[in-house]
């Protein structure tokens, strides 16, 4: 059996693991820092990734690289865009506010947009058009399999509860 075919399926089960057990997952990590658990779930998104793009060893140190960088740039803005959104928490914001946050939320995206291009860019010099595709396609995957992972979570949180 051709190893990136098993290494499909070893990430495929992992996921489905993963999702499945989420509650057990939580409990597991309790004891680790958020920044721990961010950092995990980093290394394993990258690892996702490179075996969704069929990544070459040579290509791999560019890339990570490259797309940590990228992430940290999105980090950013996204946290930024969280903190203004939870200024309108409490519903006692100005319309001055709210018009203020609708359009720093706006800017957000546009810089978003713009720092995505400029990442393509880059990561268009260490892969081919292909994997570059199929980068955008394996980034919608992984969105929805945490997506999914979360709302698990949540779900079994609140069966819990009861």
């Amino acid at each position: 059996m051709n190893t990136r075919i098993i290494f499909k399926y070893f990430v495929s089960l992992l996921i489905i693991m993963v999702t499945s057990v989420s509650p057990a997952f939580a409990q597991k990590n309790k004891g680790k820092s958020r920044s721990e658990m961010r950092k995990e779930m980093r290394e394993f998104h990258l690892k996702f990734l490179a075996q969704e793009i069929d990544l070459k060893e040579d290509q791999q140190k560019a890339f990570f690289d490259t797309y940590k960088a990228m992430m940290d740039e999105r980090g950013k803005v996204f946290h930024e865009t969280r903190n203004l959104e939870k200024r309108l928490k409490d519903g006692k914001a100005s319309e001055q506010e709210y018009e203020s946050v609708t359009n720093a939320l706006t800017s957000a995206k546009e810089k978003d947009a713009a720092i995505e291009k400029k990442y393509d860019d880059k990561l268009g010099k260490i892969l081919s058009p292909k994997q570059l595709y199929q980068l955008k396609e394996a980034e919608k995957k992984w969105r929805a399999k945490m997506q999914q992972m979360r709302f698990t979570h949540r779900h079994d949180r609140k069966k819990a509860n009861r």
